[in-house]
């Protein structure tokens, strides 16, 4: 378990989460709907286009924003 030691390493959590957050916002995209809490299950990209697009949004920004924070850190 060597090999998968660096995942413990906070700095490379960061990177981890945010390439997570990317690929299920890239997966909401082509898929058209999205997940949403408290109650609904789905959004369709074709019944609410402002609140599929808020929710995808979010998650790219999430995506973004753990990326930015792994650069961040990896320059200190």
């Amino acid at each position: 378990m060597d090999h998968y030691s660096y995942l413990i390493d906070r700095q490379h959590r960061f990177l981890l989460i945010g390439i997570i957050l990317l690929v299920i916002a890239v997966v909401f995209t082509l898929a058209g709907e999205s997940l949403q809490g408290f109650g609904r299950m789905a959004v369709s990209r074709a019944e609410e286009p402002k609140r599929f697009w808020w929710n995808v949004a979010a998650f790219y920004l999430g995506g973004i924003f753990f990326v930015v924070l792994y650069l961040c850190n990896i320059s200190n």
